[in-house]
């Protein structure tokens, strides 16, 4: 019998796994006929009903999803998942992790994760418009039964073997990485969030109260976007951390599948405000938030369905065909009713004069699409030449930042014009004062970057739009401190912060991609002991391997001595692990980081015992810019979830 975390013997019943999933996909169900039936009688008692499935449904997978965690906790190796993805030997905080290292667990975290959000609507109603929450529990509860099906009965994790091993396969040794522990709930909670916008817009199209979802749906909106941003910064980590290429974002197809909604969403962050303020951007709103949707159950089913390649995919499995039907489905029937209630979507104030505030926000809410259309044509290239012509073809990273990289630099360039509009430019003498600023940031930022190095046009092209929205943002900033004016608690509080520390994240996020995308250097070595390369300002002496023993692997160790100007700065030791339970071998990175660059080395290879190895160096440029600038916007986001601050 396997034994506990704490020495004694456990069994999991796994049968009650699927009991407990089975009740909660009849609870689901129960609530979203219930609650539909309630609006048609106009019964109250029904709906209370329907509110009381929601929890059961919660209650259960929550319940489900503990069972799975002891199940890994006290090795029960009979589970086939447990087996397929730990060991006796991994890690406790591994083992919590493993949950959704696979197909089965994920998707069961995804369903309880979408029932606790449907529970959490139910308990605590938006107060703008708790009126629309019966319309949006069907939808709700129905999308909880969705995934609860697709779990139970298609990819269920407390599947038992014939035979209990003695010991389980362990994590994949691509998942073990602190960001592994963080980077798929996070994404998870993201996706899910984004549901209650899209039920919440549905439900005031059905109900015919168009302009009291937004403040509704707001709150709820800004916490999806937090959590899938926090998810895609984790994701760019763990790639540059641990598959060796140098870089932190490739345009994998699955990596896309999360910008996506991201920018989706974030389009639609700025476009609620229009509706809350000014009733405008109605139709706007409405199809971002169905589109954002949309893109989150095509990413589930490019992940899961195996029609594309990628480092990140789950195996090739019959789930394709059901999410693909869902996705269908949900643009189908949320196009319809935005077909069928246009009229109430009209929004005459939308472009209301040329330099106005709604004028730019129009203009970026078109190229938040025009580049999610982008990615998404690249993404789904080679799956399509595939099925059309029988071959892929391929679409390269540089396709990717060659297309859209032009379209983020509009956006960043909107970023500083918006503050020269609206009701702060109504005098010359106020339009004069707010674009100083930004003329000097636009001026300075690029000499900074000539006389750092950065001299080719693009890139001093690239820094003047950037120079113009920080600074842009700067100036609103001090506007609001009002020097002398103001206490620090009173600045604290005003509501624009969470806005301005995300836009100041965005341009020191910009500044940290255009050095890395436009002037990384790769440098291929082959050196013998006591050999040097000189890359950049580095020289670099390899010293020699050393091999070392693990519980399930074996590394190989280099060591490289780096100098800089005769000074020995440092030694980095990148390696290559073996694990012969999973056939793979995989180059471990070594990273020496810098405020302005990172010294990137990778190890390839190696002969005679490491009288011979070969390296991979990278110079990656601002690299730190893109990691300050992605906290620095989490920050922002959640100063504004906070109340200190919205857009």
């Amino acid at each position: 019998m396997p034994r506990s975390l704490y020495g004694s013997a456990v069994t999991v019943p796994a049968e009650l796994g699927s009991v407990l999933m089975s009740l909660a996909l009849a609870a689901a169900l129960y609530a979203a006929v219930a609650a539909f039936w309630s609006l048609r009688r106009n019964a109250p008692h029904l709906f209370r009903d329907a509110c009381r499935g929601v929890y059961v449904a919660a209650s259960c997978l929550a319940l489900a999803v503990l069972l799975l965690v002891l199940a890994f906790l006290s090795d029960q190796f009979q589970i086939r998942y447990v087996a397929h993805h730990s060991s006796t030997s991994l890690p406790t905080h591994l083992k919590v992790a493993a949950l959704w290292a696979g197909q089965e667990g994920s998707l069961l975290l995804w369903a309880c994760l979408q029932s606790l959000c449907a529970a959490l609507v139910m308990a605590r109603p938006p107060g703008h418009a708790r009126h629309l929450v019966p319309w949006a529990l069907p939808f709700l509860s129905l999308t909880t039964a969705f995934f609860t099906a697709l779990t139970l009965f298609l990819s269920n994790p407390f599947v038992e073997s014939r035979v209990a091993p003695a010991d389980g396969l362990g994590l994949h040794p691509l998942l073990r990485h602190p960001a592994m522990l963080l980077h798929p709930p996070t994404l998870y909670l993201g996706y899910i969030g984004l549901t209650v916008p899209f039920a919440l817009a549905m439900a005031a199209l059905v109900g015919g109260q168009i302009d009291r979802w937004p403040a509704a749906a707001y709150r709820w909106l800004l916490v999806a976007w937090l959590f899938l941003g926090l998810g895609l910064l984790l994701g760019a980590r763990w790639a540059y951390d641990v598959l060796g290429g140098g870089g932190y974002w490739a345009w994998d197809p699955v990596e896309n599948a999360g910008l996506m909604p991201w920018l989706t969403a974030t389009a639609l962050l700025h476009s609620l405000k229009m509706q809350m303020r000014r009733q405008a951007f109605r139709l706007w709103n409405v199809l971002l938030a169905a589109l954002s949707l949309v893109l989150v159950l095509f990413g589930t089913f490019v992940t899961r369905s195996g029609v594309v390649e990628s480092v990140h995919t789950f195996a090739r499995s019959p789930l394709g065909y059901y999410l693909l039907s869902f996705v269908i489905l949900t643009l189908a029937g949320s196009g319809a009713l935005i077909i069928h209630r246009r009229k109430l979507l009209g929004s005459p104030d939308s472009t209301a004069g040329l330099l106005s505030r709604s004028s730019v926000l129009f203009l970026s809410l078109l190229i938040f699409v025009t580049v999610t259309a982008t990615v998404f044509v690249g993404s789904t290239f080679p799956a399509l030449t595939r099925a059309l012509l029988g071959r892929s073809m391929e679409v390269t990273a540089a396709w990717f930042d060659r297309a859209t990289g032009p379209q983020f630099a509009a956006l960043v360039l909107l970023m500083g014009i918006c503050p020269l509009t609206g009701p702060v430019a109504t005098t010359l003498r106020q339009l004069r004062r707010r674009s100083l600023p930004v003329l000097a940031g636009a001026i300075l930022t690029p000499v900074a970057g000539a006389l750092a190095g950065f001299t080719r046009t693009p890139a001093l092209l690239a820094f003047a739009v950037i120079g113009a929205a920080g600074a842009a943002t700067l100036a609103e900033c001090w506007d609001v401190l009002g020097p002398g004016k103001r206490t620090v608690l009173r600045v604290l509080q005003d509501p624009r912060w969470g806005g301005y520390l995300v836009h100041l994240g965005v341009a020191l996020l910009a500044s940290g991609i255009a050095g890395t995308r436009m002037y990384a250097a790769e440098t291929v070595a082959v050196l013998s002991p006591g050999e040097s390369i000189r890359v950049g300002r580095y020289t670099l002496v390899y010293e020699g391997l050393h091999s070392k023993e693990a519980s399930d692997h074996t590394a190989e160790y280099a060591s490289v001595a780096v100098y800089r100007g005769g000074e020995r700065l440092a030694t980095l030791s990148p390696r290559m692990e073996h694990y012969s339970t999973f056939d793979i071998t995989r180059g471990v990175p070594a990273v020496r980081a810098g405020v302005w660059e990172d010294l990137y080395l990778v190890l390839t290879g190696w002969t005679d015992g490491g009288a011979v190895a070969a390296f991979k160096v990278f110079i990656n440029p601002l690299t730190r810019f893109i990691w300050w600038g992605g906290m620095l916007l989490l920050i922002g986001g959640v100063v504004a979830i906070r109340g200190w601050g919205e857009w």
